[in-house]
């Protein structure tokens, strides 16, 4: 059973996780105890593991990874999640909760607070996450995708394709944590633009598509503003795009 006491003392935690599901220990702490010592927390967390609150992983190439427990989960009435894919999940609250500082960034949704019944109309992509830029008229929807193995490239063109007609979204940011990945779909990108038979799309192709590198999106994100941009034949930094 789990312990009311220490639910409380940890509430912070628990929030956090319970919003972003699965974030490495470093984000974690950055998000809700910064001013924490780096063992005191550790401690904390494995608290949390003992007493059946947390769960973790420890990935090859990125810190441990802490997540709710299937008790927790249960005892909030959220459904469990899919733990094969933590490493990339993990990844994604990373970026998203990095990009929710910048100032043009007003909001931001991973799938399970955004699929939700009352407001999720069934679109063709369904993103890694959503984030909104500016407000009012001017506000821009954003899909998020965070690639972190190479898919094959006629899965790469289906999906550029598919961005590049769907009206719900204004751009789909691309994040990469390894160069290779990064040069990779830049060059898919250039020849998918370069095939006449979608002529009717380059503007879309062009404008809409964003790719970003940053290789810590893995572990703890340093300088996101500063990650390489590459967006309509032009490499620039992110906080030039979104500041």
């Amino acid at each position: 059973m789990i312990n009311e006491i220490m639910l409380q003392k940890n509430f912070e935690i628990i929030d956090t996780l319970t919003k972003w599901r699965s974030m490495t220990t470093e984000n974690l702490k950055a998000l809700v105890a910064e001013s924490d010592k780096g063992p005191a927390f550790r401690q904390r967390i494995l608290r949390l593991e003992e007493g059946g609150i947390l769960r973790s992983k420890l990935q090859k190439g990125i810190n441990k990874i802490v997540y709710p427990s299937r008790e927790l989960l249960q005892r909030l009435g959220i459904d469990n999640f899919n733990e094969d894919n933590i490493k990339h999940d993990a990844a994604v609250s990373m970026v998203i909760s990095n990009l929710l500082t910048f100032s043009m960034i007003s909001s931001g949704k991973l799938p399970h607070e955004y699929k939700t019944k009352s407001t999720w109309r069934h679109h063709a992509i369904e993103p890694d996450a959503i984030v909104t830029a500016g407000k009012g008229t001017n506000e821009l929807v954003i899909a998020v995708e965070v690639e972190l193995f190479r898919k094959d490239r006629k899965r790469v063109f289906d999906k550029f394709l598919e961005y590049a007609k769907a009206d719900e979204y204004d751009n789909v940011l691309y994040f990469f944590a390894d160069r290779a990945s990064f040069e990779s779909y830049k060059k898919r990108l250039n020849e998918l633009q370069l095939d006449t038979q979608f002529d009717h799309l380059k503007e879309e192709l062009s404008q809409k598509i964003v790719f970003v590198l940053n290789q810590s999106i893995l572990k703890n994100v340093v300088s996101l503003s500063r990650s390489e941009v590459f967006h309509n034949h032009v490499t620039k930094e992110l906080g030039d795009l979104i500041g």
